[in-house]
């Protein structure tokens, strides 16, 4: 979102606790969530939910994820590392957009893409891995078939950070 031409700065407590409210019933009313911020100990209005919901809404992606253990669809998550010909992560990107997946992003990290997508069966993601394996621009294809996850919405876009030095419990 951008007001006077400028991105919006950042996401703050409030943003994130709204996020995972909606997260939690996305038809929850405004006047609802302004009470359960209430309850968190921030006084909103309903129109001031209502005005913070459209800015989120402006920068964000809804999206729905299925649980696997509650369909027959195979869940498949791809990390594609592109060759070292020029031009070679933006062709995969492209490439990979032409596919049935619902999430195709690029970026700067260990992989070139990373991408998401929703097959009827594990045939159809074998499929799909050779046909990735085999592009002309692709080095090396990682994947993982999601049978289980945790969703903690606690933890999407928290305003509690963790240091990098911390140790994390185990």
């Amino acid at each position: 979102m951008e007001e006077n031409g400028e991105r919006w700065p950042t996401f703050d407590e409030i943003d994130s606790l709204i996020l995972r409210i909606l997260a939690e019933d996305p038809r929850k009313p405004y006047s609802e969530i302004a009470e359960d911020l209430e309850a968190a100990g921030h006084d909103m209005s309903t129109e001031g939910v209502r005005y913070r919901v459209d800015n989120i809404l402006e920068v964000t992606t809804v999206f729905f994820l299925l649980d696997p253990r509650e369909t027959d669809w195979e869940l498949v998550r791809l990390a594609v590392t592109a060759t070292d010909a020029p031009g070679a992560g933006d062709d995969i990107f492209e490439f990979l957009q032409r596919l049935p997946l619902w999430h195709v992003s690029a970026g700067l990290g260990t992989y070139d893409v990373y991408a998401v997508g929703s097959l009827p069966d594990v045939e159809a993601v074998k499929r799909t891995l050779t046909r990735i394996r085999e592009h002309d621009t692709v080095d090396t294809v990682e994947h993982i078939v999601v049978t289980d996850r945790n969703r903690d919405m606690s933890s999407y876009l928290s305003t509690d950070y963790i240091a990098i030095d911390e140790d994390i419990e185990e």
